[in-house]
């Protein structure tokens, strides 16, 4: 079975035919596709892998991948747009390989074919990871990938499923009435992570009716790292507020035996 490899133009619309080829660029014997649904407050072990079902439907997807494919309805890529290219996509069956292309990718120097015993030195190369950057499986639906930051470049807006709270947002939070902020610390003082964190509980907050609310705050104070009094946690540091958004997001527990506090540093619902 022919596999192709696509190519996108940075500032230009089109995706590119690059090459046809019979060699299988990556082994799909190999791959293990079986993904933990994103959360960001869900971290993955090196071998595992995010994903999004019913990709098609998640307004992140884009022509290329709803349309059905057919090679002779995408042009040839032109030898200047090779130097270009913002992504590449190898098409295997109903897998599609996407890899993220920058300046460490092309390698233009002298070298030698080992095969031929030759030196070559005007055949720039682009270079192909061994695991991609994302991987879409058509016939389900899914977009399997390991880092955000690189699947988003691929898949704009992607970067809406981990954002960061706006300075308004982290101010109008720090306004809650559960809250005592020093007069000593501000918007301008909470740090990136807890900004991303507030994005999430806000989410989690709006679906709490008051006495979840309450058991919530309840909980959080059993762990006893911030003063709570009246009701209110007392917030004078970003380490404080970052204690209890850990509370909100449930993420404290007791060890059956020895009975010893910890934080879970991910979630992951079963």
């Amino acid at each position: 079975m022919a596999n192709y490899i696509y190519g996108k133009v940075k500032r230009k619309q089109s995706v590119f035919r690059i090459i046809e080829t019979e060699t299988e660029v990556y082994k799909i014997a190999e791959l293990n596709l079986n993904g933990v649904d994103y959360n960001p407050a869900t971290l993955i072990e090196n071998e595992e892998l995010y994903q999004i079902s019913n990709f098609s439907q998640s307004g992140y997807s884009f022509d290329f991948l709803n349309n059905d494919l057919d090679s002779v309805n995408h042009d040839q890529i032109s030898k200047d747009d090779l130097k270009k290219l913002s992504f590449i996509c190898t098409v295997q069956a109903n897998l599609y390989f996407f890899q993220i292309i920058n300046s460490s990718f092309y390698i233009s120097k002298k070298w030698f074919s080992i095969e031929e015993l030759s030196l070559e030195t005007n055949k720039p190369i682009i270079t192909i990871n061994p695991f991609a950057d994302a991987i879409y499986d058509k016939q389900t639906d899914i977009l399997y990938f390991k880092k955000l930051p690189a699947a988003q470049k691929i898949f704009k807006g992607m970067d809406q499923l981990y954002k960061e709270a706006t300075e308004a947002e982290t101010d109008a939070f720090l306004q809650n009435e559960f809250l005592k902020v020093n007069d000593t610390f501000n918007v301008q003082k909470v740090t990136v992570p807890n900004r991303k964190r507030i994005a999430l509980v806000n989410e989690t907050l709006s679906h709490f009716s008051d006495d979840e609310k309450q058991a919530i705050y309840n909980y959080t104070n059993q762990y006893g790292q911030v003063s709570y009094e009246g009701g209110k946690f007392k917030i004078e540091t970003d380490d404080d507020l970052k204690f209890v958004l850990w509370g909100i997001e449930q993420r404290f527990y007791t060890t059956p035996i020895g009975g010893e506090k910890r934080v879970a540093n991910s979630v992951i619902s079963i």
